[in-house]
């Protein structure tokens, strides 16, 4: 808020004072150190804030765009006339609006964020609750190939990034994408695919647990994103760990037990419990990549701010809709470091404050809540 104000201040006294002669004077001898004042004055107040941890300095707006999804906008006046801005794609049958509290906090950073809602539906599939399985059970096949179907996500990416490219609040040459279990995996292969046509356009790419089950498999097209990557992996995550194999569980009655030999049954037959190696996998054919393991977190906390309190929600509800036990690792600190790293890794790649952003990173080897981090080059 702070730079938000200072900004639309600066911002107002330059058109206040070109309509006037001693206005015009001013500009040619002030607008310069003025300018400088208010950076500086910015700078400091980010300092404050210990780098890139908690809320941002911009209040958000949520709101929907027809056709895009839910769009999280910094309010105020841009920095530079317009907004860097993100892509970001949800997990397979993960609602976007169960990532908003993730989605504002990138976006009080000064990051202009869309997030599809398409595919978010997979029906209630849970013994437990045997009258709503029951009631939508003729429509579960439907509902399940729709929310599984990676075409369809790449074009809702690549819509969202159109949609995105066409704002005059957007800087266009600052677009990232990010994403997180089967969005992790999509914003690889949109990327690779982009990549592969000689478009520059995305800059950066996030992928959060990523998925390397998804179509193409991202380990196997990654090859081509010349873009820097951020990959973020949990080897206690049970469903997409750093690398082995599925460790997830199903509560369901007779049925309880491994998922791993469910795997090829809803997934094809060249599915694998061990996703093909994993977010692992995808690292070490990047060109250009660092990733992160963070230490005691699940499938869905991983993309949590603070406690992960919200994401835990998020956890439960899946339960509850699918029967499937997402596990709870009890970890030995409480903030997720997972979008502090996030917006650090944006400023650095996207030239935003690429001195900061490098900074905050290179002091990642002595957080306590990572195990390891790993680097292409």
């Amino acid at each position: 808020m702070i730079c938000s104000s200072l900004l639309s201040l600066y911002q107002s006294i330059m058109v206040t004072m070109k309509s006037s002669l001693l206005g015009k004077f001013f500009l040619h001898f002030c607008a310069l150190p003025l300018a400088l004042l208010a950076s500086q004055l910015c700078s400091t107040a980010l300092a404050k804030q210990d780098g890139f941890k908690g809320p941002g300095p911009y209040a958000v707006s949520v709101s929907s765009v027809e056709g895009q999804g839910l769009l999280f906008a910094p309010t105020g006046s841009a920095p530079e006339g317009s907004w860097p801005a993100v892509v970001f794609a949800h997990g397979l049958c993960g609602p976007a609006e169960k990532y908003s509290s993730t989605l504002s906090r990138l976006a009080s950073w000064g990051f202009m964020v869309i997030a599809s809602q398409q595919q978010g539906d997979c029906g209630v599939m849970n013994v437990d609750h045997p009258f709503a399985t029951l009631g939508n059970l003729f429509q579960l096949p439907i509902k399940f190939s729709n929310a599984v179907d990676f075409s369809g996500m790449a074009d809702d990416i690549r819509s969202n990034l159109r949609y995105l490219n066409s704002r005059s609040d957007v800087d266009s040459s600052r677009l990232a994408l990010m994403g997180h279990s089967m969005g992790g995996g999509m914003v690889v292969d949109v990327a690779s695919d982009l990549g592969a046509d000689g478009s520059d356009l995305v800059k950066a790419v996030v992928a959060i647990a990523p998925w390397n089950g998804v179509q193409p498999t991202p380990s196997s097209v990654v090859r081509s994103v010349s873009s820097p990557i951020l990959i973020f992996c949990s080897m206690s995550d049970a469903l997409c760990p750093c690398s082995g194999e599925v460790q997830l569980s199903d509560t369901q009655g007779v049925l309880t037990g491994s998922v791993s030999p469910e795997i090829p049954l809803l997934f094809g037959p060249s599915a694998d419990p061990t996703w093909r190696g994993g977010a692992m996998a995808i690292f070490d054919n990047s060109q250009n990549a660092v990733l992160i393991d963070i230490n005691r977190v699940s499938h869905f906390t991983i993309a949590g701010i603070d406690d992960g309190g919200d994401m835990q929600n998020f956890a439960d509800w899946a339960r509850g809709q699918s029967g499937l036990n997402f596990n709870k690792p009890s970890r030995p600190y409480v903030d997720i470091p997972t979008m502090e790293y996030a917006v650090a890794f944006l400023n650095q790649s996207l030239n935003l404050d690429a001195k900061s952003g490098q900074s905050f990173l290179d002091q990642s080897a002595s957080d306590s809540r990572i195990v390891d981090i790993r680097r292409s080059r």
